[in-house]
């Protein structure tokens, strides 16, 4: 039955169907609809949370604080749960966990969600049954961590103590499991720093010391980690002889590495390849313990979030803590929440840990309370937090003072975001930098300047999308440990042979070398029919004039393989031209793309012994590069790598093969030049002599990789450069200025002059007022037959040797009115160590210094100066006769005889005290300018009063009473 209505049928059978099947969709659809809102609301719901440090001991002191926090309009907050306020004195004692519960139900009632951090540092108080100061995280003075409140945390290696943590996070999470279950809990976190952060602290208060006493540190230095160092380095690098090539170091052995420190400056501990890995294997350490609490947070309940609580992920200090790769840290994280400072662009810091969090993952940042900032500081930081993607901000107040002095702010910002839902931020620009630069230079340095370009460009501030390349954790980075294989050391140049005639060349043991090992053999492969390979020689006999290019390979103990190639050319005579030969290497060059690149051969790159170079050919070159007048230049588009040919040819024709990479790469990729860690003193060599010196190891060093190749440029014809190591026999007196130039793995280069002087060896001296070391200073240069005025002088002298060849020791001896003898072994050269020196005494002096270089006796200089009471030509003018000195003496008396008279009519005798009288030979008086030196060092006197008795013919004329001292 049907019924026409305004002009349509109506049935009303079919009508009640349709209004069943509408019924049905109304209350199917809301079921699923509710649930999936209710899903979206969550993901979109911020939260302004009050931070609970929970520092008082009082049971319920902060429940009026979080009563507080939600009226003012705060709609979470997020706990502090202590390990050692829960346990005390044992993990075995029944838990505490009455401040928590009674915090956690307030809050449940009053409609906030809860967040939980769990704290596993400990108070020093409050270690036995837990663990050990021993067992604390050391600092690089091996000092345990203890900080603010006297907190510490275990070492990340003291297994033991984290089973106990392990064990005391799942008794948290299981004992409040229940928030998560009533969509109650926001999220879990673990911390273990005394500032309640993830990784390692950054500061330390000595052994005894007080909070004014604090430094800025670096963890973990205990034995164990430092152990763990050395094994994960053997592991990775294999042999030893690798791992000093990279690193730049001497080790012995894997047992004997150490972690690198920088005491004044920590931050600095992680500079080059032995830094890195440093900071690589302490974030792997730090990785591999946060990770265990997130699988024990998650075993109770999979769906509970964790989030990774730093310090700062972008601050200087952020390189000590551990947290600049906070991207790999939190790849099992549900987001990361860092502690920002009002004094940081939070738009910045915001960009930085959203843009490296992936979708669906939380970040979070922390507001702190300071009653010295204004209002504005806390409005900017919230705003822009909460603007940039800020899933919750965490507001730390401790008492309900500080919610009062910031009520205002709180329900401003409150009413402002809490009701916003959070939605994706697209940014539309990008920029990034890399994890080694930024631990290098610091993230401010190497990010923010182009993040500022387009993010505060003018108008409102934009959002922009910061890519962090963590370059440390990717394969890349460990293939500089992979074997090298041998490279070419001495390049072969062109062997000419007549035709018809036995030909045969064997390969110098010094073609190739090898850094990380040695090379064990070398093979010729490919030869044509008319040569053979026996013994390391190449030998045939052709009947075809021409060319024959040979590949000969150099392998080493790891089977790696290095190539070069030569020619044999078939004359039609014997030919006694020497080809060119290779001075110089080149590096592997890395240029960026869509980038202009040049480089010019160095000029002392190819020489001819008999001839000169007449021309130089490359082959081998992609499109892009062109060589012209010793120069390549080009406009790479593309990136890639290339092996350049090179040929340099004499005035015969004859010519040496080699070869160099250039690798283009993107921009980002360009790495850093090396850069010079200690300056080269000038060195001297003798005429006619050998001459051989070793660079220092840790002349250059490389904040991201490491020195490839060491090249020498101006070398005179004399001297060699190879393994890092000049050696020849110069044969008359030069200066030369050498510039060392240090290549790194990326092909970036530094210079350093090296002065080299080619002299005849020399000693100069100086006269130097004694005593302690702000008294000390220069008086003069001494030079031969010097006459010193003695009232000029000050009252004790000391004399300085400097040569201008390094030696070993400088042997002394001092002869005059004072003799002294004495050996030094460290520069400057000094007659007297320490405040020694000699008086002023009138005479004539003579010193002789005696210098040593390995045991070999380099040079003797006798230097003959006076000490004048008158002029240069009487200098005992103004000394009344008889005077004697010194007075004590120590092994010669001085005595001056009136003018006219000789020392030789008078005779000398010593008398002791009780009245044995002991002659005094002529041989041990010597007279110069009517000075009578008494030489009695052979006398070995006791010290104490004696007399000397000058007479004449027999009768007394004069009788001393000294004193030996």
């Amino acid at each position: 039955m049907s019924f026409w209505v305004k002009g349509k049928a109506f049935s009303p059978v079919g009508e009640m169907l349709k209004c069943m099947l509408l019924l049905l969709l109304f209350f199917s659809l809301p079921l699923t609809t509710k649930a999936e809102k209710r899903s979206e609301d969550d993901e979109k719901q911020r939260y302004f949370a009050l931070l609970l440090l929970n520092l008082a001991e009082e049971l319920d002191y902060e429940l009026d604080i979080i009563r507080q926090a939600k009226e003012a309009g705060m709609n979470s907050v997020v706990l502090t749960v202590y390990w050692d306020k829960v346990y005390r004195r044992s993990p075995n004692d029944p838990g505490d966990w009455s401040k928590t519960d009674n915090q956690i139900k307030l809050a449940t009632q009053l409609g906030m969600k809860v967040g939980i951090r769990i704290f596993v540092g400990r108070n020093t108080s409050y270690l036995p049954n837990f663990w050990t100061v021993d067992n604390s995280a050391k600092d690089f003075k091996k000092f345990p961590l203890r900080e603010i409140y006297n907190y510490t945390h275990f070492s990340f290696h003291h297994q033991p103590s984290v089973q106990m943590a392990e064990n005391f996070v799942r008794e948290v999470t299981n004992r409040y499991k229940y928030l998560q279950e009533q969509k109650q809990l926001i999220y879990v976190s673990v911390v273990n720093t005394p500032t309640q952060e993830l990784g390692y602290h950054h500061t330390n208060i000595p052994v005894g010391g007080e909070y004014q006493n604090m430094y800025a540190s670096l963890f973990d230095y205990s034995e164990a980690s430092v152990k763990g160092f050395g094994e994960w380095a053997q592991n990775k690098y294999k042999k030893i002889v690798r791992l000093n090539l990279l690193w730049g170091t001497e080790f012995k052995a894997f047992k004997d590495v150490y972690a690198p420190v920088n005491p004044w400056e920590p931050q600095d501990s992680f500079f080059g390849r032995w830094g890195k890995d440093w900071y690589i294997y302490r974030h792997e350490v730090l990785k591999t313990y946060n990770d265990r609490m997130i699988r024990v947070i998650k075993s109770v309940d999979p769906g509970i979030k964790y989030i990774n609580e730093f310090g700062s992920v972008m601050d200087r200090e952020s390189g000590l803590r551990g947290t600049l790769g906070f991207h790999d840290l939190a790849e099992h994280a549900d987001g990361t929440k860092i502690h920002d400072l009002e004094t940081y662009d939070h738009l910045y810091t915001m960009d930085i840990i959203r843009s490296n969090t992936p979708a669906g993952k939380w970040v979070m940042n922390e507001v702190f309370y300071d009653s010295y900032k204004p209002y504005f500081e806390y409005y900017e930081q919230i705003d822009e937090c909460f603007q940039n993607g800020a899933k919750l901000i965490a507001f730390v107040m401790s008492t309900p003072a500080h919610i009062q002095a910031m009520r205002e702010v709180i329900i401003n910002s409150s009413r402002k975001w809490v009701n916003v839902p959070l939605e994706p931020i697209v940014p539309k620009d990008t920029t990034s930098y890399l994890l080694s630069r930024a631990l290098d230079k610091g993230v401010y340095d190497v990010a923010y300047p182009n993040w500022k370009k387009l993010a505060r460009n003018g108008g409102a501030p934009k959002p922009v999308y910061v890519k962090l390349v963590e370059d440390l954790f990717t394969e890349e980075y460990w293939k500089a440990a992979a074997n090298n294989p041998p490279y070419l050391l001495n390049p072969l140049p062109m062997r000419i042979a007549a035709v018809g005639r036995d030909f045969s060349f064997k390969i110098p043991t010094t073609t190739f070398a090898d850094a990380d090992g040695q090379v064990v053999k070398v093979e010729v492969p490919n030869l044509p029919a008319w040569l053979r390979f026996e013994n390391g020689e190449i030998k045939g006999r052709s009947d075809v004039l021409g060319d024959t290019r040979i590949l000969v390979k150099g392998i080493d103990d790891e089977g790696g393989a290095g190539e070069a190639f030569f020619t044999i050319r078939i004359d039609t005579r014997e030919n006694a031209n020497q080809p060119p030969t290779v001075r110089e290497n080149f590096p592997k060059l890395v240029i960026k793309v869509n980038e202009s690149f040049s480089f010019k051969l160095p000029k002392e790159a190819f020489v001819d012994t008999d001839g000169s170079i007449t021309s130089i050919e490359a082959s081998g070159m992609p499109a892009w590069l062109t060589f012209q007048n010793g120069e390549f230049k080009g406009f790479p588009t593309t990136t890639g790598e290339y092996r350049i040919f090179v040929k340099a040819y004499d005035d015969l024709k004859a010519f040496v093969e080699t070869f160099f990479v250039i690798q283009v790469v993107e921009p980002q990729f360009i790495n850093n030049p090396p850069y010079l860690s200690r300056t080269l003193p000038v060195k001297y060599a003798k005429v006619n002599e050998p001459f051989a010196y070793r660079l220092p190891p840790d002349l250059f060093s490389d904040g991201d990789g490491y020195i490839s190749l060491i090249t020498v440029q101006n070398l005179p014809t004399w001297l060699s450069f190879s393994l890092n190591e000049f050696s020849g026999t110069p044969t008359e007196e030069a200066d030369y200025r050498l510039i060392i130039r240090a290549y790194d793995n990326g092909g970036s280069y530094i210079d350093t002059p090296f002065l080299l002087k080619v002299e005849v060896p020399y000693l100069t001296f100086d006269l130097l007022q004694s005593g302690r070391p702000i008294d000390r200073k220069k008086l003069q240069s001494l030079k031969k037959e010097e006459v010193l005025l003695v009232d000029s002088l000050p009252a004790l002298l000391n004399i300085y040797a400097y040569g201008n060849f390094e030696f070993d020791r400088v042997n002394f001896q001092l002869t005059g009115p004072y003799r002294y003898e004495s050996k030094a072994t460290k520069f400057p050269y000094a007659l007297f160590q320490e405040n020694g020196g000699f008086a002023p005494y009138v005479g004539r002096y003579t010193l002789t210094a005696t210098a040593f270089h390995q045991d070999s006796l380099v040079l003797t200089t006798t230097l003959p100066f006076s000490i004048a009471a008158g002029d240069s030509l009487n200098i005992a003018r103004s000394l009344t006769d008889w005077q004697a000195y010194p007075n004590p003496f120590e092994r010669v008396f001085n005595i001056k005889l009136p003018e006219g008279t000789a020392a030789s009519q008078y005779s000398f005798t010593l008398v002791t005290v009780s009245g044995q009288r002991i002659p005094v030979s002529s041989q041990k008086v010597t007279v110069y300018d009517g000075i009578a030196q008494l030489d009695l060092s052979d006398f070995t006197l006791s010290p104490g009063v004696y007399f000397i008795r000058l007479e004449e013919n027999g009768e007394l004329v004069k009788l001393f009473r000294v004193v030996k001292r």
